[in-house]
């Protein structure tokens, strides 16, 4: 009688060989290291895998998943706050939020730029995806005055995603955990800089000089959770 794969094992496989891939290096894994990790047989990885490159396909797959969730919610706003040091604060907010992410999980992002092959077409389709859903979230920027009217939605979501992905390489490569709100609020200031409207760049400003000097207030209000210094 053929042996039926248990489920448990499966997401216990996962987890093990995402792990493994990330200690080891994908070229190095082996198969009886993720089993064992797993406490599972050699045997038992086979039922549910077809090889160390078939459950690399599964590991890339359900990252990228857990992935698009976290950046869909990052990008879903149903209304955007009517004052401009909020609808800043929000965005910034957002994009902490998913940074964390990012660090809890620099090690498998350090797999994804390994990642060719078989793989590389998961990761092209993710980052169309995370591009459209940019653009997206531009357009409502716009639509609150944020950014200029006769801004390219398309072309700064492409734009803006180099510039996010180049600062996760650089948060994967760090020795310990990077300042993560003062990255995210300078980047915010560079682009608010060269698209935003003029109360928007205005408010960029006094965001960033309330970085600089705790002293300083924003619109007489205290600062929000991710707005220390």
């Amino acid at each position: 009688m053929a042996r039926t794969a248990d489920p448990n094992a499966r997401i216990a496989l996962l987890t093990a060989a995402e792990a493994v891939f990330a200690e080891r290096g994908v070229a190095a894994a082996k198969v009886e290291e993720i089993a064992r990790r797993a406490h599972v047989s050699k045997g038992a990885f086979y039922l549910h895998f077809d090889s160390k490159e078939d459950a690399l396909r599964a590991v890339v797959e359900s990252f990228l998943a857990r992935c698009a969730a976290v950046v869909s919610e990052a990008c879903d706003v149903d209304e955007l706050p009517s004052e401009a040091d909020d609808v800043l604060q929000v965005c910034l907010d957002k994009d902490i939020e998913l940074f964390e992410f990012f660090w809890q999980n620099r090690a498998t992002l350090a797999i994804l730029g390994g990642c060719q092959g078989p793989q590389a077409y998961l990761l092209e389709a993710f980052r169309k995806d995370v591009e459209t859903r940019t653009a997206q979230w531009i357009d409502a920027l716009k639509g609150a005055e944020a950014f200029r009217a006769d801004v390219d939605s398309e072309l700064v979501s492409v734009l803006l995603c180099g510039a996010y992905h180049e600062l996760v390489h650089k948060l994967v490569a760090s020795p310990k955990k990077p300042p993560i709100a003062t990255w995210l609020l300078e980047t915010q200031a560079a682009f608010v800089r060269g698209l935003g409207t003029s109360s928007y760049q205005e408010a960029s400003e006094r965001r960033q000089a309330a970085e600089r000097n705790p002293s300083v207030t924003i619109k007489g209000r205290p600062r929000g959770r991710h707005e220390s210094v």
